[in-house]
């Protein structure tokens, strides 16, 4: 028919988003970007509330002596050892966990995670440092298995300090201190060989230049126990340090 035409192809509509759809997804991007900072920052400040919560009060277990004879050293307040054994002569050295029981008084300032973590952390890398190639991570012939723990560790500073009493302290400056005791094992067998007890504390307030620090004085221990350590057990590491 005459001014009739084809219909031409028919193109899909292109949908329009409504500023409102618009705005709700940006909106809900936002708010899930919010909250992964939240949980982020509270995970965050968690982590940093939980370094100076306080550790529980503790005795140490008694060391397991039955058997053991005492022996004089130079350096260690207290060295027992089985009679016939020659620890030396097992040339290399299992390192257990280290552990720390403090107990503390109801007038005492109680320590923090951040302690008791430093007080570990460091004499690990003391020990580590020391004896080198003769410290290995599992049982053997010839491995001795070195079970230490800290029976008192006295910070040179303390923050935030909490009492065994419940009381808050600000700050605290001290001499600093630190104890430990040690029970090795044959690493195969289980048998207790030796066990060793020692402490030491800091110069008075005048003449001790750690008094400013946070673990000048127990550092300083923790060092010489690593090295005393490896010279009773692994002597040969010891010389050739």
């Amino acid at each position: 028919m005459f001014g009739h035409h084809a219909p031409g192809p028919v193109m899909p509509a292109t949908p329009i988003a409504s500023p409102m759809i618009r705005s709700g997804n940006t909106l809900a991007r936002l708010a899930g970007v919010l909250g992964l900072s939240l949980m982020l920052l509270a995970g965050t400040a968690a982590h940093a509330a939980s370094a100076w919560d306080s550790v529980k009060s503790e005795k140490a277990p008694p060391l397991p002596n039955e058997g053991l004879v005492e022996q004089d050293h130079d350096t260690l307040d207290k060295l027992m050892v089985r009679p016939g054994v020659n620890l030396a002569s097992y040339g290399k050295v299992m390192l257990a966990p280290i552990g720390l029981s403090v107990e503390r008084r109801f007038d005492e300032v109680l320590l923090s995670n951040r302690d008791r973590d430093h007080a570990i952390e460091y004499l690990t890398e003391k020990l580590q440092k020391a004896m080198g190639p003769a410290l290995v991570d599992q049982a053997g012939p010839g491995v001795l298995k070195l079970e230490i723990t800290f029976t008192d560790y006295v910070p040179n500073r303390a923050y935030n300090a909490r009492k065994a009493s419940g009381t808050m302290v600000d700050r605290v400056y001290s001499v600093g201190s630190a104890a430990f005791q040690a029970v090795i094992r044959d690493s195969q067998s289980g048998q207790v060989l030796a066990t060793i007890a020692d402490a030491d504390m800091g110069l008075p307030f005048p003449d001790n230049v750690n008094t400013y620090t946070f673990y000048g004085d127990a550092d300083r221990f923790s060092s010489r126990w690593a090295k005393q350590l490896t010279k009773l057990l692994v002597p040969a590491a010891n010389q050739g340090s």
